[in-house]
């Protein structure tokens, strides 16, 4: 039942958010300074969510299109977390990782044990993983499901009592929309 509710709701959001062609950094920033990203997310007491993504996977451009987007675009998760992506395949991008250093972007996933695009991490303000990671896009169902559970996990480490319920938020501006 929530299954369908899930897919009813979220396509309803697709409606409202059309963004076809999209580019790497349109739809999630690019992690251009975790430092930076990093002390954000300290003020705020809340995790660093990357997504790591590649140019060539299908699967990471329907988890930025069909689910990512319409979220950023139609709720409020951004309050509990900040969210960045990494291109895996991207040579001479750079960026500093948690620590200030210079690297390139492409170095970042294989430093984590990324090995699969798309995967999901939650880390805390220092870059340590705080809750488990998702890896891959099964379902599409099932991934604001699994990403509450991710950012709640992070939250709680961090000792924060805000808890998120991606589902309830998605229905609320589903309702604005059709209000308006």
């Amino acid at each position: 039942m929530q299954k369908f509710f899930l897919q009813a709701v979220m396509a309803s959001v697709l409606a409202m958010v059309s963004i076809h062609g999209a580019k790497a950094g349109e739809i999630l920033p690019l992690a251009v300074d975790l430092q930076k990203t990093a002390a954000t997310a300290k003020k705020h007491n809340v995790p660093v969510v990357i997504f790591y993504t590649a140019t060539w996977c299908n699967y990471c451009k329907k988890l930025e299109e069909n689910i990512l987007h319409p979220l950023l675009q139609t709720t409020n998760i951004e309050e509990y977390a900040e969210f960045m992506q990494v291109i895996m395949d991207r040579p001479h991008w750079m960026m500093k990782d948690f620590h200030g250093n210079n690297i390139e972007m492409k170095t970042l996933a294989p430093s984590q044990g990324v090995k699969v695009a798309p995967t999901t991490m939650v880390y805390n303000s220092k870059g340590e993983q705080i809750a488990e990671p998702i890896i891959g896009l099964t379902l599409e169902e099932f991934y604001p499901g699994n990403l509450e559970k991710a950012i709640n996990s992070g939250l709680k480490a961090l000792g924060n009592p805000k808890q998120i319920d991606i589902y309830k938020m998605v229905e609320q501006s589903d309702v604005e929309y059709r209000q308006r």
